[in-house]
């Protein structure tokens, strides 16, 4: 009989708490009738699709503006005479370097004045206001050359003979070949004040150089064509890495073997 009566008091027990636990469900549907209402869902992605295309339409106004400023044919010409005066520089510590080696030294110079998206993508990155004064006050490369050697010691010889230039500045070197970026980018960039004479006088441009090995600039051109449509994936970036290694290896290995064939043919030589 006690059995009996403790089961029949555990079913009334169980009863109650499904039935407890029921009016709770019943409770929260009232307090949330549309929580599962396929229409309110509707509304919230239309709230996100028109706050998107808000944040579209800001971003596309904000990048004109930008891209106004950059077709200013003052500010053109400015970058352009810059842009000349270093070129002129590396042509001619090309010839000397490539005169004292008997083979060419920089294999190729390439320039760009930074677009209005790349400007408006950095200065997002950086947690700044995306307009042209803010980039003109913070952002270092908006004029750029691109100089590629093929052997790595000669990168540190061409910004030897930029540093020996008495009339231009460098204003700051960022050795990313001994201290690669995380991602295994390499390259050596310096940030030179070049004078620009106008009818108003002396004006100072900041240029970005990048000097990079051949095997570093293809390295770095393919990442950048590859990874922009991949970003935030661990796989792909520990692949990249690795292949920056292995290309770093490559360059080590083949100034090596320069080296190696150039004693050869100094003592044949001498």
């Amino acid at each position: 009989m006690t059995k009996k009566k403790s089961k029949k008091k555990i079913s009334k027990k169980q009863k109650s708490m499904k039935e407890g636990f029921t009016q709770a469900k019943e409770a929260q549907k009232k307090e949330n009738p549309k929580k599962d209402d396929p229409a309110q869902k509707s509304e919230q992605s239309k709230v996100m699709d028109s706050t998107e295309l808000e944040n579209q339409k800001l971003a596309a106004e904000k990048t004109a503006a930008i891209a106004s400023y950059i077709k200013d044919p003052d500010y053109r010409l400015r970058c352009k005479a810059a842009i000349d005066i270093l070129m002129a520089k590396l042509k001619m510590i090309n010839a000397e370097l490539s005169g004292q080696k008997k083979r060419t030294v920089i294999s190729q110079i390439t320039s760009r004045i930074k677009s209005a998206e790349s400007i408006y993508a950095k200065l997002l990155k950086k947690g700044l206001e995306p307009d042209f004064e803010t980039a003109r006050k913070n952002l270092k490369d908006l004029i750029g050359i691109r100089v590629v050697c093929p052997f790595e010691d000669e990168l540190y010889q061409v910004a030897e003979f930029l540093e020996m230039q008495k009339d231009i500045e460098i204003v700051r070197i960022k050795d990313y070949i001994r201290n690669p970026k995380k991602n295994g980018y390499k390259s050596l960039h310096l940030i030179i004040k070049v004078p620009i004479y106008s009818a108003e006088g002396e004006q100072k441009e900041l240029v970005e150089i990048q000097l990079r090995t051949i095997a570093m600039d293809y390295w770095s051109v393919l990442e950048y064509e590859l990874y922009y449509k991949k970003r935030d994936n661990a796989e792909i970036e520990a692949e990249l890495k690795k292949y920056a290694e292995e290309i770093a290896n490559l360059d080590y290995r083949m100034l090596k073997l320069r080296n190696k064939i150039e004693k050869i043919v100094y003592k044949e030589t001498n």
